[in-house]
């Protein structure tokens, strides 16, 4: 059966009755010039949304914190449904862009190997996750009142990671030489795993908010929601396959970019702008790049602007890797979902295949099942469901092998997948990183996993859950390491109309007995984030009848 989860304005009515609601947040969700739209004026004319439009507080140049003193404290009476996009500027985003990307300092530029690592340790750092905990517990409290609920809006990686087009593709904002900064594969990778480690973190943080608001585990009632818009960009994103470079100036990549805007500069519009010797390179994304733009045409009259320079104005370059309406108005449909939380899956003939190590099999779980059992019980209520594997007992047998890598795995799948099971339920590659098993190849490794799943059963939606993460001392960064690569691994096959969909689980390190297995009320809460990753696949209309 191929079903429907589309959204009405009903179920979303059902689910939140709005009252007002309201964006905060940075740049992500501020989009300047153009005409451009954000997500939150394109929800506003959706039916979901039941006519409401937002009240706007955000500011492109806000850090999280400022995010919480200056926007949260404006919210009005009855406001019980709020947008958060923020984050990026705490973690340096726009300095990445400088030293990677744009080199807008001339021949002073930035390490772009230590911007990244500076902005990853950004990310892990104490700072980032009080700020973070400190903005959700103001805009819960405004919001409890009314019983309403906070989205936060993870960002999409920029670009395709494995065409060739780019290579030799330079948009630094000066011609010539040691002012180039290509766009080879290696720092377009670099580039999107810093983007998912951001949402990886983002989804953490959130997680740990909402298992100390709501002990119960019930996930559906947690008063923040992590919006992962990423994989809507599949297909979309800079370098795509079939563009002539990044692609930028085309409608189909969602993505701005400075070779893409209309409005010429010159040198003397930076220069007006920004006295060199005085101002300050640390402000908002527009102040920071007029201002260095200005210091390195001061101090070298030979430097010119290249084509994709001279496409963007002085006041432009706030918008670049930001998303055009195009990609806004998937976030768009992103959020609406999550609000909706869509009718029961219901009417699907379901033949699954848990596949994995010691979590898959239920390991530390009380009665030794996981969460196989409860995801067994909820699924059978409107659908029908059968499992396939050769452990366990029936019905709740499994292919989940304690202490096996990656490796081990894969080849233990074929005789299981000979069943031809119509999901497949991937969670694995613990055991490597535990092991140091060449833990830099493990995520290819789990890619090398999919493809054989779906060499065996292409009919198949394979959901790939982010590993949990662990509290073993030195593991942590590993974990997030490793999935922000699978998260690529995974774009990379849906790019290719593979049916692979990767799956948040909403655990963290609280929820483990010993630091790497859950707690029995972990394994309810992966349970429920099956159904979730099933929703999807029957959103998208990938969940046919087993063959």
């Amino acid at each position: 059966m191929a079903g429907t989860l589309a959204p009405t304005g009903a179920q979303c009515a059902a689910n939140l009755p709005i009252k007002n609601w309201a964006s905060l947040g940075d740049s992500y969700s501020n989009i300047v010039g153009d005409g451009l739209q954000d997500y939150e004026a394109l929800m506003a004319t959706d039916a979901c949304l039941q006519g409401h439009k937002p009240q706007y507080l955000s500011n492109p140049d806000a850090a999280i914190s400022q995010v919480s003193s200056q926007q949260v404290s404006k919210l009005s009476k009855n406001t019980n449904f709020v947008t958060i996009s923020a984050g990026a500027n705490d973690i340096g985003l726009v300095q990445v862009l400088d030293a990677c990307v744009y080199n807008w300092i001339g021949s002073a530029s930035l390490s772009c190997a230590q911007t990244l690592k500076d902005a990853a340790n950004s990310l892990s750092g104490a700072a980032f996750a009080s700020s973070w905990n400190n903005l959700l517990t103001q805009a819960h409290s405004a919001l409890a009142s009314n019983a309403g609920k906070a989205y936060v809006v993870g960002n999409a990686a920029f670009f395709d990671e494995t065409t060739s087009s780019c290579n030799q593709v330079s948009l630094a904002a000066y011609g010539g030489g040691s002012q180039q900064k290509y766009l080879t594969n290696k720092l377009r990778k670099d580039l999107n795993e810093l983007i998912h480690r951001f949402n990886w973190w983002q989804h953490y943080l959130v997680t740990k908010y909402n298992r100390a608001k709501v002990p119960s585990g019930n996930t559906l009632q947690y008063p923040v929601q992590f919006i992962d818009p990423d994989d809507r960009f599949n297909g979309r994103r800079f370098c795509r396959i079939g563009t002539d470079g990044t692609g930028s100036r085309e409608s189909a990549t969602w993505f701005s970019d400075s070779e893409g805007l209309k409005t010429p500069a010159t040198r003397s519009s930076y220069d007006k702008l920004h006295a060199p010797t005085t101002c300050d390179a640390h402000g908002g994304w527009n102040e920071y790049v007029q201002c260095r733009m200005a210091k390195a045409i001061q101090k070298s009259s030979s430097l010119s602007l290249t084509v994709s320079g001279a496409g963007t104005s002085p006041n432009n370059w706030e918008r670049v890797f930001h998303p055009k309406t195009a990609g806004e108005d998937l976030i768009r449909d992103e959020i609406v979902s999550q609000i909706a939380q869509g009718p029961t899956l219901s009417g699907y003939n379901l033949r699954i295949l848990p596949l994995g190590a010691s979590i898959t099999a239920g390991f530390a779980s009380t009665d030794g099942n996981g969460f196989r059992k409860v995801l067994y019980d909820t699924l059978r209520k409107t659908n029908t469901v059968d499992y396939v594997g050769s452990q366990g007992t029936a019905p709740l047998v499994h292919e989940g092998h304690p202490g096996w890598i990656i490796k081990d795995v894969s080849n233990v799948a074929t005789n299981p997948l000979k069943s031809r099971p119509n999901v497949v339920m991937v969670h694995v590659g613990t055991n490597d990183l535990l092991t140091n098993n060449a833990i830099d190849q493990a995520p290819a490794r789990l890619g090398e996993l999919i493809d054989h799943v779906l060499s065996i059963a292409p009919d198949a939606v394979v959901l790939v859950a982010q590993i949990l993460p662990s509290s073993r001392a030195g593991q942590f960064d590993n974990f997030v390491t490793f999935n922000a690569r699978v998260a690529s691994a995974i774009n990379q096959r849906q790019v290719q109309n593979k049916k692979v969909l990767k799956l948040w689980m909403p655990i963290t390190t609280d929820d483990l007995v010993d630091g790497v297995h859950p707690n029995d009320a972990g394994y309810n809460k992966m349970a429920q984030a099956w159904i979730k990753g099933l929703q999807r696949a029957a959103d998208k209309g990938w969940i046919g009848n087993p063959v």
